[in-house]
């Protein structure tokens, strides 16, 4: 898995918590749908949710995961994009509050391609805490500030804990609005940063 990949699944949400409604469980990570059994959450939330991703690399298919699941308190509706150079990422979340109401598959909204100006530094690497930044991506739509993370995560509960590190361009306007949807994998982030592109 590349490292932009991996730091751009951080933002996958993928929280089991709940409440007494009924919501789809189930996970695939080779497609954008996925269907499993109705499970009554627990009683300290009242939604369920859908966390669809999809990572694009120039010369190779696009690769998918969807997970669908009760909803943790702090899940809230987003769409997140980012890119680097000859890499694309988005993320979509969507909670709902009735019985089964996330059986239905997302779909990402049209991606907007018209350069917005902005250019951000891009880098990325497996197994370092940095990355320097040899090259430049320019970016497009809504995606108008330039990213830099570097984390440690665990793909698993008994894999060893990894590292990566990426520079690009977000839709995320701070910090907080990148955490948001920070997976259970995160072990730690060593550097975020996102500012204005050039």
């Amino acid at each position: 898995m590349s490292s932009f990949a991996a730091g751009a699944s951080l933002v996958l949400v993928f929280i089991a918590a709940g409440n007494a409604i009924e919501c789809e469980v189930c996970h695939d990570r080779a497609s954008m749908n996925c269907s499993g059994a109705l499970v009554t959450c627990e009683a300290t939330v009242e939604s369920c949710q859908t966390a669809l991703t999809e990572y694009t690399f120039e010369g190779s298919n696009p690769v998918y995961t969807v997970f669908k699941n009760c909803s943790g308190l702090e899940t809230r509706n987003n769409m997140y994009r980012s890119a680097i150079t000859k890499g694309f990422y988005q993320l979509k979340i969507e909670i709902c509050q009735t019985n089964g109401c996330n059986k239905d598959p997302l779909q990402f909204p049209p991606t907007n391609k018209t350069l917005n100006g902005v250019t951000c530094p891009s880098c990325n690497v497996n197994g370092a805490l940095s990355c320097e930044a040899p090259e430049v991506v320019k970016c497009v739509g809504e995606l108008t500030n330039c990213i830099y993370v570097a984390a440690t995560f665990n793909i698993s509960g008994s894999s060893p804990t990894e590292s990566f590190a990426y520079r690009g361009c977000t839709s995320a306007e701070n910090e907080e609005q990148y955490r948001m949807g920070l997976s259970h994998r995160v072990q730690k982030i060593v550097t975020l940063e996102i500012n204005k592109g050039v």
